[in-house]
């Protein structure tokens, strides 16, 4: 991995700092470059460190990003070319809890609302997925809080349509194919998650903040997933997290910014070890009011 101190790659979009550490220059255009044309002539894509806040942030050859843009409906069509979105959901789903990021993700999930007490006894509580991609997770949460006391209902938001169509089929949740924004008219929900989906954007404080705006203001909790940048060291550099299609990687203090940003208060964050061999930090985060109110009550 290169550290070279340079000038000239902008801001980070997170905090404002300074772009210029470069960490990792790749000169092959990814999978997803190549179905879109771009070609290896004269291509370098550079991972760039921020001075202030120590996000990572994917710096394009020119031209670049308007090609990737195009790409935002038909994801999962270049995606899964070799199989198909069902088959991954069923590999997935498949997997034994010790082996499945998945089912860890949802573990860590349940393990927090219960120590946040968010539900409220003998009212359906609220789950909205924002990004519902493949739906295990929404599948895997609602299967296993099932046996729970308290009962869950959930709408998964998916812009891509073949994904939003896989969705619909399997019958478990409302789905909305739509490009989430606080425009969206959902509001009061106990859980939102955004799973691997803001280091897709170039403005990933703003859809925090528009996030929090479907939060239940006194009870709502936001979990937030993301890539690590210490995968820098520990991937090679054509692995798909190092791709095109990632924006940004965060450490702990990067991501606690961007959420502290977006008008949230961080309640947990932690860096993730995933059975995969993934590395990510993941963190829970609440609008102030609700975390005032868990305040006095953890005080009282």
């Amino acid at each position: 991995m290169t550290k070279n101190l340079k000038t000239g790659f902008g801001r980070c979009a997170i905090c404002g700092g300074q772009l210029i550490r470069e960490l990792l220059a790749i000169q092959e255009p990814d999978r997803f470059e190549r179905h879109l044309g771009v070609t290896r002539d004269g291509y370098v894509r550079r991972w760039v460190e921020c001075d202030s806040c120590g996000a990572v942030t994917n710096v394009y050859p020119e031209g670049v990003i308007a090609r990737l843009e195009s790409l935002a409906a038909g994801y999962y069509e270049v995606d899964f070319r070799s199989s198909t979105i069902g088959q991954k959901y069923a590999e997935v789903m498949s997997l034994p809890a010790a082996r499945s990021d998945n089912a860890q993700r949802v573990g860590r999930i349940r393990s927090f609302l219960a120590e946040w007490c968010a539900a409220e006894g003998g009212k359906e509580s609220r789950a909205l997925d924002i990004g519902a991609g493949t739906g295990v997770f929404l599948s895997r949460f609602l299967q296993d809080t099932s046996r729970d006391s308290q009962a869950w209902s959930a709408i998964a938001v998916e812009p891509d349509p073949v994904a939003a169509e896989h969705l619909r089929s399997l019958g478990q949740f409302n789905v909305r194919q739509e490009v989430f924004s606080a425009d969206s008219g959902l509001t009061g929900f106990d859980l939102c998650t955004l799973n691997k989906v803001i280091e897709h954007l170039a403005d990933p404080v703003r859809l925090l903040h528009e996030a929090s705006s479907a939060l239940s203001p006194q009870q709502g909790v936001l979990y937030v997933e993301v890539p690590a940048k210490e995968t820098l060291l520990h991937r090679p550099p054509e692995d798909n997290i190092l791709g095109a299609l990632h924006r940004h990687l965060y450490d702990v203090a990067s991501l606690n910014a961007a959420i502290g940003r977006a008008g949230l208060v961080v309640m947990r964050i932690d860096r993730l070890y995933e059975p995969s061999g993934k590395i990510s930090i993941a963190a829970f985060a609440a609008r102030p009011e609700a975390a005032e109110i868990r305040s006095r009550r953890g005080a009282a």
